[in-house]
């Protein structure tokens, strides 16, 4: 059963349009992604909004909740309409356009990938320089991001360039390859 305050983390498919619609990076006022993320679903609207799970410890009690990987962040596909929608809510700041749609969605689709595997992922600063790799074998295998060495540990990053954040997680060396 899903409680009322809870959201999905997608909801539609997370494909690139062909409908006239185009994903956006949506920047949502402070703590409003999951409200943004309710209206995209009143209103149909395709959305990914990738959580990651928190434990706050109190005195007396310990409590657990998801919260947005990428903060003030969701990423809608939307047209024109859907657009004047979301912004009549009043939980929005703007929409950022993607450049590149196929990349964009391609990001997502990883990120995506790994949360549906159930693997932990890792708030990363973003990688604007590094060694470029593709994963060759194991549960990323065709996966591409920049990868990361800091005490004995690899880490593939996942960027997301249009809002220049990343994700990343632990990944065995012996199963990348250098793309570049």
């Amino acid at each position: 059963m899903q409680l009322l305050n809870e959201v999905v983390e997608i909801y539609g498919e997370l494909k690139i349009p062909n409908d006239g619609t185009i994903w956006y990076a949506v920047y949502t006022k402070s703590r409003h992604e999951k409200k943004v993320a309710q209206s995209c679903m009143e209103y149909n609207i395709s959305y990914f909004l990738p959580l990651q799970e928190s434990v706050r410890y109190y005195k007396n009690r310990v409590v657990t909740f998801m919260k947005p990987l990428f903060s003030g962040y969701i990423f809608c596909r939307c047209n024109v309409d859907g657009k004047r929608q979301l912004y009549q809510t009043g939980h929005i700041c703007k929409f950022l356009e993607p450049l590149d749609q196929l990349q964009f969605v391609k990001e997502l689709q990883q990120i995506r990938g790994v949360r549906e595997k159930g693997i932990r992922l890792f708030s990363h600063s973003y990688l604007q320089r590094g060694r470029r790799v593709r994963v060759i074998r194991g549960p990323f295998k065709n996966f591409q991001g920049k990868i990361s060495h800091r005490k004995g540990k690899y880490k593939l990053v996942l960027n997301i360039d249009l809002i220049r954040q990343a994700v990343a997680v632990e990944i065995d060396i012996r199963d990348i390859d250098l793309v570049d």
